[in-house]
């Protein structure tokens, strides 16, 4: 049997993994149009600010897809699909036939309609080609605005800072992080950016990246310019369903996927970022990995395994500082009860919330890694927990 997977990024990589390891015989050609094998995605940080380069966030290097027989085609775009003749059309005119076909297309930067955002020094950053073109416009200029407060806004920020330049980070939000924290523990997280050089703007809204040139500030609504001659654009990320709304195949804000993971065409699955299930895009690492692994298995075998989802986990490196987010972290009404502890001057946060039962239902951790094996723990127990929460809250 012939399986083409259309994206080399964690899903793809991980069901390609997955199908070898199930079928050692089996055909698994991987499209990717970026010109490098994959890497690890989250390390294009490190990259960003030069403290490793591509090939140490790169797991696997080409000769470990040749030992195992996967033909792993980077630089080749796939460019039409037509699943009644089970064929993928790629950029150079070749067609390839398929028995079951696998889309993780991924998915691209959102660019924000605002003025301005085609002028040179403006940026978004989803690519290794764009942390290399970032590094060197980075290395002309002396000050840096970051649109957007999320996970990669302040990760970006910290290694511009990290490059030398002056860096204002601007969120929309009432906070940063304002999915996965919630008001106080942000409050610690600004304090951490703000000891590192980083100026934080919350409730900053950006109007226009002025410049013509070259980029020179972006102004917020209300007047408010904030000069930079570097901008980078942190607006969160777009599925790419191109491909697949061409082939006729049932997109929303992703390809739409059942709960095996198949699209509405037949042989053809889809996972990852860009990939809609039960009308949710996840756009985490966990996801990926997870939904690949699920699809490939119903490549091999229809209806095999069910994929419920991926639980609301965040487990991330913040401003230096560990962070993990798990389930219910900003409950809206009911009766859930929450347990706080902080230590700003120390860079630590923890809230707890509890459910009916007293059981866990979410949980914020802030600069105290060890204490999340046991929370994780009482997390998946589901039981009256607590006691034995206060007991962790006595740092």
């Amino acid at each position: 049997m012939d399986f083409v997977i259309v994206g080399g990024g964690l899903a793809g990589v991980t069901a390609a993994r997955t199908l070898r390891a199930l079928d050692p015989h089996a055909g698994i050609t991987v499209l990717e149009a970026e010109p490098t094998p994959y890497y690890l995605r989250p390390g294009l940080i490190d990259v960003l600010a030069g403290r490793k380069a591509l090939p140490e966030i790169t797991p696997f290097p080409r000769a470990w897809y040749e030992h195992r027989g996967i033909a792993y085609r980077s630089g080749t775009p796939a460019v039409s699909l037509s699943p009644g003749t089970h064929r993928v059309e790629v950029a150079s005119g070749e067609s390839i036939p398929y028995d079951r076909l696998l889309l993780s297309p991924g998915a691209e930067a959102l660019v924000p309609e605002i003025p301005g955002v085609q002028v040179p020094g403006a940026f978004t950053f989803r690519s290794a080609a764009d942390a290399e073109r970032i590094r060197t416009w980075a290395e002309g200029s002396r000050r840096a605005a970051v649109i957007g407060g999320g996970w990669l806004g302040i990760e970006s920020a910290r290694a511009l800072r990290d490059l030398g330049l002056s860096v204002t980070l601007l969120e929309r939000g009432p906070w940063l992080l304002c999915r996965q924290l919630d008001e106080g523990a942000a409050t610690v997280l600004a304090g951490l950016l703000a000891a590192q050089g980083i100026e934080v703007k919350t409730g900053a809204i950006s109007e226009a990246i002025l410049g013509d040139s070259q980029v020179r500030g972006v102004r917020l609504e209300g007047g408010e310019v904030v000069n930079a001659d570097l901008v980078l654009i942190s607006a969160g990320i777009r599925p790419r369903t191109g491909l697949a709304a061409a082939a006729g195949l049932a997109v929303g804000r992703g390809i739409v996927v059942d709960d095996h993971l198949a699209t509405s065409a037949p042989d053809v699955y889809a996972a990852g970022d860009g990939a809609e299930w039960r009308g949710k895009v996840y756009g985490i690492v966990p996801a990926a990995r997870e939904q690949g692994e699920a699809a490939a298995r119903n490549m091999l075998a229809r209806g095999s395994v069910t994929y419920g989802g991926t639980a609301p986990s965040n487990r991330l490196k913040v401003a230096g500082v560990d962070l993990l987010c798990l389930g219910n972290t900003q409950p809206q009404g009911g009766a859930l009860r929450e347990l706080r502890a902080a230590e700003p001057e120390k860079g630590r946060y923890a809230k707890f919330v509890l459910g009916p039962e007293g059981e866990l239902a979410g949980a914020i951790l802030l600069g105290l890694p060890e204490l999340a094996p046991p929370v994780e723990g009482l997390l998946e127990a589901g039981i009256p927990a607590e006691d034995d929460l206060r007991r962790l809250l006595a740092w």
